[in-house]
């Protein structure tokens, strides 16, 4: 049965009308008689606007701000029958389409248990930032197909907070090296060539703040790190008044399920830090490793994202870019016939040039 329980929206102090966050401004703003306004004035005006809260807790045992009886019920999610995505929306959220498989049906639903977010970075780029991006990103790609770039396509870029966890810990790594340092010398009879071989032990600790995960299963970890980073400095305390006009996704991987994909990055960034330690080798390849991540901590936060899925032949194309920065990332499909005709060109080309090439040279 549709959730029929009342949605949390924000009314102009003025006019009654609803508000939208607009991200230009960083305030809520009423596209009936003008007036924006900032999110605290609105706040204390509206007797259902919720406070935001923030907490720590750790990897072991994640503790945070339960949802409270009140914001359950002015809250509510959509999930999509054909990837059972679920997507936390307020009242002004257009849901015409499931922006993680395409499906134009999207079914109501009630939000039920999960933490409350402890901050939210609002979004700096708006839907047309996201449309020139994405053309952008298409220019000068020959083996596009045509229609890929179409109005009809761009008018699906939806504005979504993606769920993420932002871990702090401290990262100890100790990593022995099999290295070789090689010396060439020659006389009058001989070429000499000398090979030492060396053990190399080497270690680091490195302090790490905010970490990015995201928290949702239906979204690849390679897409959402592949446009980082961002600016935490711009994070807010959550407040609801900021997903007005959003989708907002809950998330559904939990912070401890991270643990490894965050020893991960920690690792990488310290062979990073250690490769400068290696130079006048020749070589150096590692034998063993030892990783000590400890004092680990995460936070949930919600971050702006731009999202497309495209379908084209039967495959999907997700398209994401950074809602705070602009950064877009994506891969693009190939046109078959234009695919064909490039290389019939290159292959004409080709012959004519060899047959030139022969015709000179007799």
């Amino acid at each position: 049965m549709p959730d029929t329980a009342s949605v949390l929206e924000y009314k102009c102090p003025c006019c009654g009308a609803a508000l939208a966050f607009r991200q230009d401004a960083q305030k809520l703003s009423c596209d009936s008689c003008g007036n924006s306004f900032d999110i605290e004035a609105v706040r204390a005006f509206s007797e259902d606007a919720g406070a935001g809260e923030s907490c720590e807790f750790s990897w072991e045992e994640v503790e945070s701000t339960p949802w409270s009886q009140a914001e359950q019920e002015n809250l509510r999610t959509f999930q999509c029958p054909s990837c059972g995505g679920e997507l936390l929306c307020d009242e002004n959220t257009a849901a015409t389409f499931c922006p993680f498989c395409g499906n134009p049906a999207v079914l109501p639903g009630r939000l039920s248990g999960g933490l409350k977010p402890d901050g939210v970075i609002p979004f700096k780029t708006g839907k047309e930032d996201a449309q020139k991006a994405f053309l952008s990103l298409c220019k000068g790609k020959p083996l596009l197909p045509k229609d890929f770039t179409d109005q009809q396509r761009l008018e699906k870029i939806t504005a979504m907070y993606v769920p993420f966890w932002l871990y702090d810990c401290t990262g100890r790594e100790e990593t022995r090296y099999q290295a070789t340092r090689v010396r060439h010398w020659s006389d009058a009879k001989f070429n000499y060539t000398r090979t030492d071989h060396f053990l190399l032990v080497r270690g680091a600790d490195a302090d790490f703040s905010g970490i990015p995960m995201d928290g949702s299963s239906k979204l690849d970890n390679a897409i959402m790190e592949s446009i980082e980073p961002y600016d935490y400095s711009q994070m807010v305390d959550f407040d609801s008044a900021y997903l007005s006009g959003y989708l907002a996704d809950k998330y559904d991987v939990e912070a401890r399920l991270g643990e490894e994909r965050i020893r991960q990055r920690v690792s990488a960034t310290i062979d990073e830090m250690l490769l400068p330690t290696l130079a006048g080798y020749a070589s150096a390849v590692p034998t063993s490793r030892k990783l000590n991540v400890r004092q680990g901590k995460a936070k949930y936060v919600l971050l702006p994202v731009w999202l497309l899925h495209s379908r084209y032949r039967e495959q999907t194309y997700v398209f994401a870019m950074n809602g705070q920065t602009g950064k877009m990332t994506g891969t693009l499909p190939i046109c078959p016939k234009r695919s064909a005709a490039w290389f019939a060109g290159i292959c004409g080309g080709t012959a004519l040039l060899v047959t030139l090439m022969q015709y000179l040279l007799m």
